[in-house]
């Protein structure tokens, strides 16, 4: 046992850094959801905080396309694109009836309600939210004959709903099986850590040993960091927003 602490320690401060790492690389690719700006969080709880970021832009995609059809559906019964995003924002929940009361209240306030519609643009330009304020510009300068472009948006928000649903549970079974892979090395070298013997004495007595060791460990970090790389590569980047 006294033998193997130094390797022991090694591992789980690599596995600590590595975990850092990998955390401080999904809080850059994490954008800011729709809303007021947050206070800034306590040290304690950046996790949290980026934890309740991804929750709300995974509610903001899947109630979007609703709010969407609700806004076609105003058009069609003859409202103007006002009252249906009124409609629309009254009918639809958190975090998507936040913006278009923005929008409202916006163009309430003098504002022309394309402008207003190209601020949202510009605070969260997302995919989905840049091709729905097209396709409301679109319905403001043309009229109600525009809500079956808009029914259109709501299709191809839905159609990317899915596809980014089967990406992901692609993503999870792929990372699932790196993960084991990248294990399994690490848990064999602690079992065989534990039981002794003259392989531990071999690693950690000679210097061919801690050579074969040290390499050992890279290559196993260098192949854990590609299999990462890879599986990330399976969801697209318009999928990971």
């Amino acid at each position: 046992m006294t033998t193997g602490a130094p390797l022991l320690a090694f591992v789980v401060v690599g596995a600590w850094a590595a975990g850092r790492a990998a955390l401080a690389r999904a809080r850059r690719r994490l954008p800011t959801p729709p809303g007021p700006a947050p206070r800034r969080a306590a040290p304690a709880v950046p996790l949290l905080a980026r934890l309740g970021r991804a929750r709300t832009w995974r509610r903001f995609d899947e109630c979007l396309p609703d709010a969407v059809a609700a806004v076609a559906r105003g058009l069609r019964s003859g409202a103007s694109l006002r009252g249906a995003l009124a409609d629309a924002a009254a009918a639809s929940p958190e975090p998507v009836a936040a913006p278009l009361r923005e929008v409202l209240a916006a163009a309430d306030a003098g504002m022309p309600l394309a402008d207003a519609l190209d601020g949202w643009a510009h605070r969260c330009p997302r995919p989905n939210v840049l091709l729905l304020v097209a396709a409301l510009s679109l319905a403001h300068e043309t009229g109600g004959a525009s809500a079956q472009a808009v029914d259109g948006v709501a299709a191809t928000l839905r159609r990317r709903q899915a596809a980014r649903a089967e990406a992901v549970a692609l993503a999870t079974q792929a990372r699932t099986s790196a993960y084991v892979l990248a294990a399994v090395p690490l848990v064999a070298c602690l079992v065989a850590l534990l039981a002794g013997g003259t392989s531990v004495r071999f690693l950690l007595g000679t210097p061919v040993g801690l050579a074969c060791l040290l390499g050992g460990l890279a290559l196993e970090a260098v192949g854990a960091w590609w299999m990462a790389r890879l599986t990330r590569a399976v969801v697209p980047a318009g999928a990971r927003r």
